[in-house]
């Protein structure tokens, strides 16, 4: 009798261990100072219902992180600590606000102050913090000893509008002529209003990676994305092919 209550007794506790268990932050504190996650950009509904844009609400657009795992927050009246959430809304500053445009739909590691619980209907998540630093969340160890580092150097190349560089991670037979040419790469990526950047890298088979990018030319904004074929020459990683996936 005694085994089986004890076992009941640790059903209990497994059963409210994930709150039991989670990060809960005190806003009292100043907590949390980092949080990590998946950013994105919304438009939630403000005065005078806070319900619908589309049935007259004012229209209030915002940031939000998903985080990997649920968090809660105490050391406030309006802070319940039995309440578990994973999404925080996410202030910019007038330095951070470009970067966290940038990085939008990206995974980002946010530096935050005067974290607060959510009070009034201009509040659209339990905790809203304001981003003092963000930065790209992908994990740059992944890429080691594989040909993504090839990858990363031929846009690092291209951000700067260096051509001529980017064009040696290219197969020497594609940089003769045409759009692989120090020329052609110096000429687009060196006239952009904002230079291409890399969001992100993955694996997508043997020799095949799907890439991330974002770029303005003039007016026009690209939110691009490609396939990505590599080849191995003399122990080196060469880029063979690139497939854009949206036209940009």
């Amino acid at each position: 009798m005694k085994i089986y209550a004890l076992f009941c007794t640790v059903a209990v506790v497994l059963a409210c261990a994930p709150s039991a268990l989670a990060t809960c932050y005190d806003v009292s504190k100043n907590e949390p100072s980092e949080l990590g996650g998946h950013l994105s950009h919304r438009i939630f509904a403000g005065p005078p219902n806070f319900e619908d844009v589309q049935k007259g609400d004012t229209p209030e657009p915002g940031y939000i992180l998903k985080l990997d795992q649920p968090i809660c927050i105490t050391g406030d009246d309006f802070a319940d600590p039995k309440h578990m959430f994973d999404e925080v809304q996410l202030v910019p500053n007038e330095t951070t606000e470009r970067e966290m445009a940038r990085l939008r739909d990206t995974d980002v590691f946010v530096e935050v102050v005067n974290s607060m619980p959510a009070m009034t209907g201009h509040h659209h998540r339990p905790l809203l913090a304001w981003v003092k630093a963000i930065s790209a969340g992908r994990d740059i160890t992944e890429s080691y000893g594989t040909a993504a580092t090839t990858i990363e150097a031929f846009y690092a190349a291209l951000h700067s509008g260096d051509g001529r560089l980017a064009s040696t991670f290219v197969v020497p037979e594609k940089t003769k002529k045409g759009p692989f040419s120090a020329q052609a790469l110096s000429g687009f990526y060196g006239s952009l209003s904002e230079p291409i950047t890399l969001l992100d890298v993955h694996g997508a088979g043997d020799n095949r990676f799907t890439v991330r990018y974002r770029f303005r030319n003039g007016k026009k904004s690209c939110d691009g994305s490609a396939t990505i074929t590599t080849v191995k020459r003399d122990g080196r990683d060469f880029i063979q092919t690139i497939r854009a996936q949206n036209g940009c």
